[in-house]
């Protein structure tokens, strides 16, 4: 089979709608310009429609579920993130729970809607009008947690539809473009891959800390603090990069297995300072063969 991306990822996205959050009160607006002596065209006065601690259970899932998604994809376009084929059932199986956590919240949120317009009430005083509000029945419908797949599409899959010149056009501007999006899809893994080896970089070159022992008053010598993220997250985006070896670069993909052998445990970086020095040095070799690469 042909080493395609579309043969090895699909493309993945998060539409999340709400009741409309904020709004202009013109009334508000009118005073703060007279007071201020602004003119018309100096800008308008929004107010939060939602007491915000009640809508943060329902914000809070959204913001988790676009982060994971972000750890185990990459950017491609406008709102769209690459996730490579194997990924796609733990994927799945993740996003539903943020999508039941998002629902949940929302109910929460239905069944609270007294205290929800009291609080709306209280917070914008003479700014406050029910009539901006939808009916406590139509709220749930106001809120939405979409995820959509699609494949990854060959511009051929147009020609039915277009005429021989229209089709040349679009097959160029879609070269054009699916170029971009697979020269930023080699240069994100090695961006992030440089963040979490620079963060290793880093605490591997710190020194040892004099800390004061409380109980016998006396001041020990100890390893600089190795938490077990600084070396998780740097296998986290080599296994990422792995997933899409079969239509990376090789030597990136080479780079990824270099890296995966020099990475220690954060045990062996807390227990011994010959392996933090020998990390410091193995890190700056990496970070100047990433660098390399993305001057390519």
């Amino acid at each position: 089979m042909r080493k395609t991306i579309a043969n090895h990822a699909l493309l993945v996205s998060l539409n999340v709608g709400k009741p409309q959050m904020t709004k202009t009160d013109s009334q508000a607006t009118g005073i703060v310009k007279n007071a201020l002596n602004a003119e018309k065209e100096s800008g308008h006065f929004r107010k939060e429609m939602y007491p915000k601690r009640l809508v943060e259970p329902i914000n809070s899932v959204e913001r988790a579920a676009r982060k994971y998604m972000q750890t185990v994809a990459y950017p491609w376009n406008r709102g769209e993130l690459i996730l490579p084929s194997p990924r796609f059932m733990v994927f799945a199986a993740e996003m539903a729970k943020y999508e039941l956590g998002f629902d949940q919240g929302v109910t929460a949120f239905q069944q609270n809607w007294v205290n929800v317009q009291t609080e709306a009430k209280a917070i914008q005083g003479d700014m406050y009008d029910a009539q901006d509000y939808p009916d406590v029945t139509e709220i749930r419908r106001r809120f939405r947690f979409e995820v959509s797949y699609r494949p990854i599409t060959d511009v051929g899959d147009f020609r039915l539809h277009l005429q021989d010149e229209e089709f040349s056009l679009l097959k160029a501007k879609v070269s054009e473009q699916a170029q971009s999006n697979i020269e930023e899809l080699m240069a994100e893994p090695l961006r992030r891959l440089r963040d979490v080896v620079s963060r290793l970089h880093d605490t591997a070159g710190k020194g040892e800390r004099a800390v004061l022992n409380p109980r016998t008053g006396k001041t020990e010598v100890k390893p600089p603090i190795f938490r077990d993220t600084v070396c998780e997250n740097i296998i986290h985006e080599i296994n990422l990069l792995s997933d899409f070896a079969a239509i990376m670069p090789e030597n990136i993909v080479q780079l990824a297995n270099e890296a995966a052998a020099k990475i220690p445990s954060a045990d062996m970086l807390r227990n011994s300072q010959a392996v933090r020095t020998k990390t410091v040095e193995n890190t700056a070799g990496l970070l100047d063969a990433i660098n390399s690469l993305l001057e390519e």
